[in-house]
């Protein structure tokens, strides 16, 4: 009899007995963000401090290193549903599973409505101009929405994505980048309040990898943000309102808008 293949949801499950799940999947999307953004100068992540401090409460335990298997595994599962009609958010899906609770409010869309939103969105965008089109959805779940945008829209283009929940966040970011979609930042804030800001992510090709904003005054988004709380009259934007990736009762509003 075949054997089950292992999944990336198995792996988290062997945490399980010893951890609650919900920060070990927190702590895994940290060391894959640190991971990602080698440094070949020192052979190192540039967030090596953030990275050994992550990973220090588990350094005497041997599942420890069932986390570069996970990123593996995510990696091979993502790569494998890449043209799947259900999409490739694995990290979502694993979310979802385990995390998201009764009557909290917060769900993704699934992924044929992200498709069929993106659609509705593009419409008769001019995907070939030479000006890159500008993305945005302030309140991005794991990505989902950016993701059907990034696919029918194409990868040259600029996406931004906005949450209050940090773990979103980094889902969001570490989905995209993963995706190749590499002119992307995310922003952990209240896209409510246009001076909020946690902290921000950026995806890159050169220099490869994922780098955090620290500072809101260098995010490119918060700038964007902010500034588009104020009425301008300085030319047309395109705006088309949708429901948000978690889904009505988040309380956030949210848009994925072109402009």
């Amino acid at each position: 009899m075949k054997s089950k293949k292992e999944t990336f949801g198995d792996l988290l499950q062997s945490f399980t007995h010893r951890y609650d799940l919900r920060p070990v999947f927190d702590d895994f999307l940290t060391l894959a963000l640190c991971a990602v953004s080698h440094n070949p100068s020192t052979g190192k992540s540039h967030y090596e401090d953030l990275y050994m401090e992550t990973i220090a409460p588990y350094a005497k335990d041997e599942l420890r290193h069932i986390f570069p298997k996970m990123l593996a595994m995510l990696i091979l599962e993502m790569e494998e549903r890449v043209d799947s009609g259900s999409g490739n958010d694995v990290l979502g899906e694993t979310y979802e599973q385990n995390f998201c609770r009764k009557n909290s409010g917060q769900f993704f869309t699934p992924w044929h409505v992200c498709e069929m939103m993106s659609a509705i969105t593009v419409g008769n965008a001019d995907t070939e101009a030479d000006r890159p089109l500008h993305i945005i959805d302030p309140t991005c779940g794991s990505g989902r929405m950016l993701m059907a945008g990034a696919k029918r829209l194409g990868w040259r283009h600029e996406y931004y994505g906005i949450d209050i929940d940090h773990t979103c966040v980094k889902m969001t970011v570490l989905n995209l980048f993963l995706n190749g979609i590499f002119h992307a930042e995310v922003m952990c804030a209240d896209a409510l309040r246009p001076d909020d800001f946690r902290i921000s992510y950026v995806t890159s090709f050169l220099p490869f990898g994922i780098f955090r904003i620290e500072d809101k005054e260098k995010s490119k988004l918060w700038h964007m943000h902010r500034n588009s709380f104020e009425r301008k009259t300085d030319g047309p934007k395109r705006e088309i309102s949708l429901p948000s990736e978690d889904g009505p009762g988040t309380g956030n509003g949210s848009q994925l808008k072109l402009f």
